[in-house]
């Protein structure tokens, strides 16, 4: 065989595996963001989130323990707007993953978020309250009949009994109760795994507990022009009066965050 033949050969061989890999290697999914609370509320741990200052309380109801972040709900709080409440209880803030050099994430279709919660045995779920879940738009927006953003908070409702709770510029006054008793959140002073799947361009939320799934439903219309900003941080009971709030002072624990464009 020729020079030329061996050289038009090796070149074919070539164009043959470049159209079968695509002419290029895949682009590789962004990593996940993960965070924790050690630190928590220096000023170091707050960078480490990306945390946008407004529309954050509670934080004297939060402490660190380890990488856990131990909250505190006292007898009868609800939300910070309480008017009758006896005692304060709970807290939030929000997250700019921009603000941690991922505005990657925040351009996704689709992003999870995972979590692990522990309630106490005995943990008294009230009337119901709100643990973290995404937000879009500008904080403060997707919250109180406010719609200018979207959130997808977890809630529990009495007895435990999970849902999303669904703020979306297509909606009316408060949130939308999205999956109410697909699952039930456990008061046996184990950790548990939660998770939830937004897609803006369909509206589908997906929620998984302890790793099955256990909600799918188109439900959080209109998103699709707004992007995700992070994780938003809040849990309270309420509801806004005294008659949500436990009957004693309970506490609830948070850690292992993690955002990423795949399970």
């Amino acid at each position: 065989m020729s020079l030329g033949s061996r050289l038009r050969g090796t070149l074919l061989a070539f164009a043959v595996l470049a159209g079968m890999t695509g002419g290029t290697q895949a682009t590789a999914a962004p990593a996940p963001w993960n965070g924790g609370f050690s630190g928590f509320p220096s000023a170091s741990w707050s960078d480490s989130w990306g945390i946008d200052h407004r529309g954050k309380w509670g934080f004297n109801d939060m402490k660190a323990s380890g990488s856990t972040l131990d909250v505190t709900y006292g007898k009868g709080s609800s939300a910070s707007s309480c008017k009758n409440c006896p005692t304060t209880g709970g807290g939030q803030f929000y997250q700019d993953l921009n603000r941690v050099g991922r505005a990657d994430l925040q351009r996704a279709d689709t992003l999870y978020l995972r979590y692990q919660v522990r309630f106490p045995v005995g943990y008294d779920f009230g009337k119901g309250g709100k643990l973290p879940g995404f937000y879009g738009g500008d904080p403060g927006s997707q919250s109180g009949g406010s719609h200018g953003g979207w959130s997808t908070r977890f809630m529990w409702r009495g007895g435990g009994k999970g849902e999303v709770y669904v703020y979306t510029p297509d909606g009316s006054g408060y949130g939308k109760d999205v999956g109410l008793g697909s699952w039930s959140f456990a008061a046996d002073g184990r950790t548990h795994t939660i998770e939830q799947a937004v897609t803006r361009s369909t509206g589908n939320v997906t929620v998984w507990y302890d790793g099955r799934q256990v909600l799918s439903a188109n439900e959080v219309k209109g998103i699709g022009s707004i992007p995700f900003r992070g994780v938003f941080f809040s849990t309270f009971f309420g509801g806004h009066d005294t008659s949500w709030g436990p009957k004693s002072t309970v506490h609830a624990y948070f850690s292992d965050f993690t955002v990423s464009t795949s399970r």
